[in-house]
């Protein structure tokens, strides 16, 4: 089964790689082609266009769009829709639950399949294979496409079309939720004069722990948040999609909201492009 990427950005890129790496035939574009053509010299086509990358997937092919948000998608699918008929679209970015069905309708009516497949884990886990893909779609379509989607990780049938998108979103909440109320702890122990080891000593023996605490201690002990797994501009994007989906379900957005606004000051102080973890900077700011 051929296959085209749409967007190599972060995560684009390094599901790009794995997928060259397990041999697959692949085509990629990316908005800003630069961002694509390193990619051509580990085997992949670059595309000059989305729909020339589409396109080459040839009929019954696979079309994996990774792109920032739904403007995205829609934008790489203008005047390209056409050349999607015959094969499979598998959208993996996180968006909201209503973007993705309503996206689902045009697909099809293209006469292409549609599957949503956000992703859980970032770069590391893309290179080597370990994403949790979580799909929601026809069952029969996913039986089709699950061989080519393996490489990645493991995929799962969540249910149908818009299900995977809010299990992403929920899973998405606890990532700035544990780190701020992380920072906000390692914030306290330091200004208090604690030693930061003996926190950390007895925190690790308790079930309050996370493992997410101990991949992004070297960031937060040593304010460096460069070379981002997860950039806090994208990040501040879907709690905006978080928050509208708590408020559209009838659930209380003063958690979402509030993470928000702590995501929002740290974009406005310059570290959109920055590990989401730069949001410690907010909660505990230099001395």
């Amino acid at each position: 089964m051929r296959i085209a990427l749409l967007g190599t950005g972060l995560m684009g890129y390094a599901m790009a790689e794995r997928l060259l790496e397990q041999g697959a035939d692949l085509s990629v574009w990316n908005r800003t082609r630069a961002k694509a053509e390193p990619l051509g010299a580990l085997g992949a086509e670059v595309a000059g266009s989305s729909r020339e990358a589409i396109e080459s997937a040839g009929d019954g092919g696979l079309v994996l769009a990774m792109l920032r948000d739904d403007a995205a998608i829609r934008a790489a699918l203008d005047g390209a829709l056409p050349a999607l008929s015959g094969k499979t679209f598998v959208q993996m970015s996180t968006i909201a639950p209503g973007e993705s069905r309503a996206l689902r309708a045009e697909i099809e009516a293209a006469g292409a399949g549609y599957l949503e497949a956000p992703v859980l884990g970032s770069t590391p886990q893309a290179k080597s294979g370990t994403l949790q893909v979580l799909v929601g779609g026809d069952p029969e379509l996913f039986a089709r496409v699950e061989k080519a989607l393996a490489p990645l990780g493991p995929p799962t049938l969540v249910g149908p079309a818009g299900q995977a998108a809010s299990l992403k979103l929920a899973l998405n909440q606890l990532i700035p939720s544990l780190i701020a109320a992380f920072s906000l702890s390692v914030g306290m122990v330091r200004r208090s004069g604690v030693d930061l080891d003996l926190f950390l000593g007895i925190l690790r023996k308790s079930a309050l722990h996370a493992p997410t605490f101990d991949g992004k201690l070297p960031k937060i002990r040593d304010r460096d948040f460069a070379q981002p797994s997860f950039p806090a501009e994208l990040m501040l994007k879907d709690l905006d999609l978080i928050r509208a989906e708590c408020a559209a379900l009838g659930l209380d957005v003063a958690v979402p909201g509030a993470l928000r606004d702590v995501l929002s000051r740290t974009v406005e102080a310059g570290h959109g492009g920055e590990d989401y973890s730069s949001l410690y900077e907010v909660i505990d700011p230099r001395d």
